[in-house]
């Protein structure tokens, strides 16, 4: 008899733990799943325009037509013969990836409504096209 008398409260202790725990995973999962606020995509480098004399201040062109389905974010250009169906501009591409061929992956948030015009040049003979300008976040070489 004594032997059951111990029993009922550690079973009580127990089931108590049980319920604490189980009422601890719940709070911490009310917060739900996280949505990310950017949108990723893919694309290739295909050029650059030539406005400045310090490079690095100059937009790169990329076709944004790694991933198949990939919204139509920019637009149609013709470079060096090849027609390109999803080109933006971006600016603050990183030094490794400045290479005409190199297939990219972008984090981003906003892509311009209207094309953006460089101005300002100051090179002789500057090479500018007007194409909407995606604003990276995170960038990355896709291998």
């Amino acid at each position: 008899m004594k032997k059951l008398l111990y029993r009922k409260p550690l079973y009580v202790i127990l089931f108590m733990g049980a319920i604490i725990s189980i009422m601890a995973i719940i709070v911490s999962c009310k917060h739900g799943i996280d949505i990310a606020d950017y949108t990723n995509t893919g694309g290739f480098v295909i050029g650059r325009e030539t406005c400045n004399t310090n490079d690095t201040e100059d937009y790169w062109l990329v076709d944004l037509t790694y991933y198949p389905n990939t919204p139509q974010y920019g637009d149609t250009l013709v470079l060096g013969g090849i027609t390109y169906t999803n080109v933006v501009k971006v600016k603050g591409l990183d030094q490794r990836l400045k290479k005409i061929g190199m297939k990219v992956s972008f984090d981003f948030k906003t892509v311009t409504t209207n094309k953006v015009e460089t101005m300002g040049c100051n090179v002789t003979n500057p090479k500018t096209y007007k194409l909407k300008e995606l604003f990276i976040i995170n960038q990355g070489e896709i291998r």
